[in-house]
Formats: structure tokens, sequence, C-alpha cells
């Protein structure tokens, strides 16, 4: 465990076994929405959600949005806050490794 973040109301020490990395910038959130043409009807996986910044554009745009996080102090932090966002009723989140879980359909 290395660096720190202290954004968005999180306070967590990332595990660098685990690669992470937390998507901060609004713009490059907004412009991987823009780009990735997601449609209301689209089913979206998503591995590694970390504290929700993508997954929350995400869900503005999707159908669903089905997560799979590893670190659990990251899956319960992106579940409290999609569900605060009130999105919790399209949002499936699968705590393990993205390597070693069963994926369910998703389009996207």
């Amino acid at each position: 465990m290395e660096r720190q973040s202290k954004g968005d109301g999180f306070n967590f020490t990332f595990d660098k076994t685990y690669g992470q990395h937390i998507l901060k910038n609004p713009l490059v959130v907004k412009n991987i929405i823009d780009k990735s043409a997601i449609r209301s009807t689209d089913v979206v996986l998503e591995i590694g959600p970390g504290t929700g910044n993508l997954t929350q554009m995400l869900l503005e745009k999707a159908k669903k949005v089905i997560a799979v996080e590893i670190d659990p102090r990251m899956a319960a932090e992106v579940s409290k806050r999609i569900k605060k966002a009130g999105y919790g009723h399209k949002f499936e989140l699968i705590q393990g490794d993205a390597l070693k879980v069963d994926f369910p359909f998703f389009d996207v």
C-alpha cells in the first residue's frame, strides 16, 4: 500500500498489488462517456469501479451497470455512493477478482 487519496469524501491508502488508480478529472470521465456511445438499453460491465466516479455517469446513460471490484473497501464505498445517488436499482456489484469471477451477460 502506498498512495493516499482524500478527494471525493473518501480517504484510502491505495493497494499497489491491485494497480489502483482513481479517475478524478470530470472532463476525462465526460470524454469517456461521450466516446463510449452508451445507449439506454445497454448493460455495461465495469472492471474496478473504485469510488464510482465513472460508474455514476455510466448509470446516467445505461440500463444497468455491473461492476467487479476486488477491494472490499472500494466495493463498500462505490455501493454507498451509488445508492445515495439513487441508482441502486440499476447497479450490481460483484466483489472479487475479475480474472476469477464469472461475468453475467453484458453489452458493453
